[in-house]
Order: C-alpha cells, then sequence, then structure tokens
C-alpha cells in the first residue's frame, strides 16, 4: 500500500541541481556497494547494517519517474540556457512572474528512505562506529562533484573538491523542499492543478502572499550551508529587488 500524494516542486534552480545530481555519483556508489556485498565480492566497502543502497536508489529513482516532463525540460533549459516556452507560469496580480510550480505524485515511503539516508550520513560525519566507509565514500563524492560538476557550464580554471559535509548538505537540501508541506503549498497545489491547457497559472491576492512565504522558504532551504551572496542573489532573482517582503 503506498501513499502518495501530489507534492509541490519548484523550478528553481538549486533545487533541481541538489535533487538531480544526488544519483551520481553518490546513489549510484551505495547502490553497487550493496549489491557488490550481497554477491560477496573482494574489497567492498562496509555500510551500515541497516543502509540498503539498491533501496535508497530505487526509491530516488521513483521520485524522478514520478516527475512531470516540463520539469525534466525546466532542468534542461537551466543547464544549456535554451528558452522554455512550454512549461508553467506562475503569474502574480501585479503581472510579476515568479518561478515556475510543478505538482508530482510522490510516495511518502520514498521520501523517507531518503531521510533515513540523510541521518546515516549525519553519523558518519560525526565519526560514529560503524560508518567509517560511508563517511570515505562521501569524501570520494565530494572530489568527484569537484571535479564533474558544472562541467557543461565551466570548461577551464580549477574545481575545487567539496567536503563531505557539502555533500550531505546536498541531500538535506534537496529534502528540505520535498518535505515541504503546509497551508501554503496546498493553497499553490490546488492553483498548480487547476491550470488550464495554456499552462499560465494565474494567482490570486492571497495566493501570490502563499506564494511569497513559500519562496521565501524554499530560499532559505536551497541556499543552507551557501555562502550569503548565493541566498541574496537567489532572492535578487525570484523577487526583484524592489519588491516588499509580504506577511
Amino acid at each position: 500500500m503506498t501513499n502518495t500524494a501530489p507534492r509541490l516542486l519548484p523550478a528553481e534552480e538549486n533545487f533541481l541541481a541538489d535533487f538531480f545530481d544526488l544519483e551520481e555519483p553518490l546513489l549510484i556508489w551505495l547502490d553497487q556497494t550493496t549489491q557488490d556485498t550481497r554477491a560477496g565480492a573482494d574489497d567492498v566497502y562496509t555500510l551500515p547494517a541497516d543502509l540498503d543502497g539498491e533501496a535508497v536508489r530505487a526509491a530516488w529513482a521513483r521520485i524522478f519517474e514520478a516527475l512531470p516532463k516540463a520539469l525534466l525540460d525546466e532542468r534542461h533549459a537551466l543547464l544549456t540556457g535554451e528558452e522554455l516556452t512550454t512549461g508553467n507560469k506562475v503569474i502574480g496580480p501585479d503581472g510579476y512572474e515568479h518561478s515556475p510550480l510543478y505538482a508530482a505524485p510522490v510516495d511518502q515511503a520514498d521520501v523517507e528512505v531518503l531521510v533515513e539516508l540523510l541521518d546515516q550520513c549525519r553519523k558518519a560525519l560525526a565519526l560514529e562506529p560503524g560508518y567509517t566507509d560511508l563517511r570515505s565514500i562521501l569524501t570520494q563524492a565530494g572530489e568527484w562533484y569537484g571535479e564533474n560538476a558544472d562541467r557543461a557550464r565551466f570548461s577551464v580554471g580549477e574545481r575545487v573538491p567539496e567536503t563531505a559535509e557539502q555533500v550531505v548538505n546536498r541531500l538535506a537540501r534537496a529534502l528540505a523542499v520535498l518535505q515541504l508541506q503546509d497551508d501554503d503549498t496546498r493553497t499553490l497545489l490546488a492553483a498548480v492543478t487547476a491550470a488550464g491547457p495554456d499552462r499560465r497559472i494565474v494567482l490570486t491576492e492571497d495566493q501570490e502572499q502563499a506564494a511569497h512565504r513559500y519562496f521565501d522558504r524554499v530560499i532559505t532551504a536551497v541556499t543552507e550551508g551557501k555562502p550569503r551572496i548565493e541566498r541574496a542573489f537567489a532572492r535578487f532573482v525570484e523577487f526583484g529587488d524592489e519588491r516588499p517582503a509580504r506577511p
């Protein structure tokens, strides 16, 4: 029995990067480590007994598969700089355009699998007994991200490895957005699911206030652990420099 319900997901660059980049390398490596252990392979990292890498990657994959194609197109457009003309448009009462919003049917059980992984990763960061090899995997993942992240955007310049803590922060940030469920998200979900064929979502004044609060929470979540300037820039991109804070 599943507990699947619509989740509100923003086409916000930082969130999409954190979620999409989880699979490679981290989840792939955890999946392969579990498979190798079950096959009796030699020289395999020892994961905590209750960490099933195959199950973790499968949970992520089910969430990924539930994403609407338009949200995948949003990610592609952000990576390539191409203009997307077929996605959702979220328009405030004054004509101001917010970041696009989408609804995706996500099983709570899959989210909980990733939450448990986050807890285990934090134990690895704390150097708890039994988590040494997981810490090593996180460290190597950070080196991989430093070498490969943003390769499509930057072709020159020194790449700086991420720390194990930064790798865990990626997972924490993605989960923070996935788990946003409150009156504001429900208000916006209703607006998104009621959108017509033109995919224009014109907000009422109450929905606009909910959108401002929601995006404020999203920006706080997706910039956690990053330099303050990144949070300021994300707020500028979403709200502009002259839009007053709403209650």
